[in-house]
């Protein structure tokens, strides 16, 4: 295990830590920190990045160190040093920019105090004389391996701003003029300022990033063009960026006011410094030589200067082995939790009408899981949030590290959810995924669903599952990885006999005749309460013997005891509620999406009581458009008195069967589960 410390602990040491262990661990060395070397304040996006790098002291057993920052040594640090009790097999190999012999003598000497030996001090002044930044701790170094360009792919260009203003003149027009080339990819790498002012403006649709949103190695291995702006180099992360990009062969374009790059003898083009000229400028000199370039790069005698393999050759290190391929490629679904397992239920769906052979995995939370295996598909346990964990983010950084696990380069992840967690948007980047997102619309205007959608340019195929009418079909981003399918919904047989085949087990399971059977699904309790509409329908229905009423719940289902007193109601736990509903002679549901379209495809009268919360879609304008074709009716939360009229009506009157009629006659698009398995199957790159 290849211990990765640095001199001192603060903000910039661990981003310089972070950096060097990725590159070894990319490199295929067991490599870890110190998670006491953990500073304070440490956001969100490390966080993840070092999720898989952290180990704790006592379970690190060395086999060599690397000190990077050895011209600053703090005590702290040489007390750790000392901890590790390092034998003398062990090799410890410290790099520092060093003022002077002295400096260089003083941190070997310190060095040798607390180790008891010599290190090996590598003085990196010596090998980058001209160094991008002459004070980094990162030692800027990077594995020298050229590739292809541009990759069997359209050509990534990476724009950092640097130190531009947002709101210069014409400054955003540019970047979306850039965005819509089609010679290119465009993402643009922005200070948390810069990125909040562009999500705030009309070109929110922009594909921008933070700098630490990703590791300098995945930002170098997910783009061809490099272009940086502004005055000198914004920070460590971004020259090794750049560094890293220039040792694969990739092409960096220098616009800095100070010529920050060039200077240091590096192989960067010299771009123009007005982002206004560089849309000529790259598609006229940059993107179509990009072959020409990388093989000028790569003889550049400056590649010796930033050679990872010194350091690891310093540290005894093997070289790293060729990486084993994958014995097949899979696609890996993975629903979020909603309560009533909706996302759960269009994945398996659509997993269902994948061509045969197909390899089939899921990824999912307990909830889900039951489900999923019943479908017969493999499923790997995710975690669910709790507020017993320390940070609101714990469940999904394991979920970060479990995906890892079962994923690889060439795999396919689809995602189907509202909101793309980190986790999904770190492992489809950091393995090159290629990744499809199933994305249900109806949103709420919130900034929950604008964070969301900034996300979406990770994804190669979006694929929207459409409403059942037109006028619900919003449209909130463009472009050829959109593509709009038919409802996709979960066909379940329809027949007289089945139903009364039902309805007859139904009367032997629960010991009971009845007329009239009325299955509510209202949802768990955690996206709205529906508590006390559930009392107010088992007391009402408590008056009507001839009635037997069924409450659906699903697993980790918030469920009051006292329903359970009810002398005509019955709570059932079921993955199978389609078929209930199917031998219903009316349904009272939530105006999800699943819920909605299969009572709209099975034709089964509904009242619909519609979920609110931030964070999901308009259950009310859905259920409105149905209630408007005469289809349902539809009652809001707080509207009980309606609610009691309603169901009289479908017990007492001719709503029921009104519905039944209209149902039967309305004009349904044709379902989208075929056409969204193809889309997932399909090679994009052909398409």
């Amino acid at each position: 295990m290849i211990v990765i410390s640095a001199g001192t602990r603060n903000l910039r040491s661990y981003d310089a830590q972070l950096v060097f262990a990725t590159q070894l661990a990319e490199r295929g060395h067991d490599v870890c920190i110190d998670a006491a070397s953990l500073p304070e304040g440490t956001r969100r996006s490390r966080t993840y990045e070092a999720a898989s790098l952290l180990v704790d002291r006592a379970d690190i057993s060395p086999t060599a160190v690397f000190v990077l920052g050895a011209d600053e040594l703090d005590d702290p640090f040489l007390s750790t040093l000392w901890e590790y009790g390092l034998g003398s097999e062990v090799p410890v190999v410290a790099t520092g920019r060093f003022e002077d012999q002295q400096a260089y003598l003083a941190a070997k000497a310190k060095l040798a105090f607390s180790l008891g030996r010599e290190a090996e001090v590598i003085d990196l002044c010596q090998s980058q004389p001209r160094a991008m930044l002459p004070k980094a701790v990162n030692p800027l170094v990077a594995a020298r391996a050229p590739r292809a360009r541009p990759m069997g792919r359209t050509p990534v260009v990476t724009v950092a701003l640097g130190s531009l203003e947002t709101d210069e003149e014409a400054l955003l027009p540019h970047l979306s003029r850039l965005n819509n080339r089609k010679e290119f990819r465009l993402q643009v790498i922005a200070s948390g300022k810069q990125k909040e002012q562009i999500k705030s403006t009309a070109y929110r649709d922009l594909p921008v990033l933070h700098l630490t949103e990703l590791s300098p190695v995945t930002f170098a291995h997910r783009s061809d063009v490099f272009v940086l702006f502004g005055q000198g180099i914004a920070g460590e992360r971004m020259a090794s960026f750049a560094i890293n990009l220039m040792a694969a062969g990739g092409a960096v374009v220098d616009c800095t006011e100070n010529r920050a790059i060039v200077e240091t003898g590096a192989p960067a083009l010299r771009g123009p410094e007005s982002l206004m000229a560089l849309e000529n400028y790259l598609c006229g000199t940059v993107v179509k030589s990009l072959g020409q370039i990388g093989e000028q790069v790569a003889h550049s005698p400056w590649q010796r200067s930033i050679d990872i393999a010194r350091l690891e050759s310093a540290a005894g290190l093997p070289p790293p082995e060729p990486k084993a391929e994958p014995p097949h490629r899979k696609v890996v679904f993975f629903p979020t939790n909603g309560v009533g397992l909706g996302h759960a239920q269009r994945a398996t769906v659509v997993a269902e009408a994948l061509p045969t052979g197909t390899d089939v995995t899921f990824a999912a939370f307990p909830s889900c899981i039951p489900m999923i295996l019943r479908r017969g598909f493999d499923c790997l346990p995710l975690v669910s949030r709790s507020d017993s964990h320390e940070t609101p983010i714990a469940n999904d950084i394991l979920t970060y590290r479990r995906l890892q696990q079962v994923l690889y380069p060439g795999d396919r992840l689809v995602f189907d959810g509202g909101y793309v967690f980190d986790s999904v948007f770190r492992t489809i980047q950091e393995m090159d995924l290629s990744a499809a997102w199933i994305r249900r619309g109806l949103w709420p205007d919130s900034p929950s669903a604008r964070i969301a959608l900034d996300r979406e340019h990770v994804f190669d195929r979006v694929i929207v599952p459409s409403e059942a009418f037109e006028e619900l079909n919003d449209h909130y981003s463009f472009g050829n990885r959109i593509r709009i399918v038919g409802p996709i919904v979960k066909q379940a047989e329809r027949s007289p006999q089945a139903r009364a085949t039902l309805r007859d087990r139904l009367q032997e399971r629960f010991g009971r005749p009845f007329d009239k059977l009325v299955v509510s699904m209202l949802g768990g309790g955690v996206a709205s309460d529906r508590a006390a509409h559930s009392q107010m329908l088992s007391a009402l229905l408590a008056e009507r013997p001839e009635c037997l009423h069924l409450i659906v719940v699903w697993p980790n289902s918030t469920v009051s005891p006292t329903l359970h007193n009810w002398p005509n109601t019955r709570v059932v736990q079921t993955l199978e509620a389609t078929a209930l509903c199917l031998s219903a002679d009316f349904v009272i549901s939530a105006a999800g999406y699943n819920s909605v379209h299969e009572i709209l495809y099975h034709r089964i009268p509904a009242i619909f009581i519609p979920q609110s919360a931030p964070y999901l879609d308009d259950q009310t304008r859905r259920a409105r458009a149905l209630e408007e074709r005469g289809l349902c009716s539809t009652v809001e939360e707080t509207d009980f008195l309606k609610l009691e009229r309603a169901l009289r009506d479908c017990l007492d009157g001719t709503a029921a069967e009104s519905f039944r009629r209209a149902l039967e006659a309305v004009e349904l698009p044709e379902p989208g589960t075929e056409s969204a398995a193809r889309l997932i199957a399909q090679d994009w790159e052909a398409a």
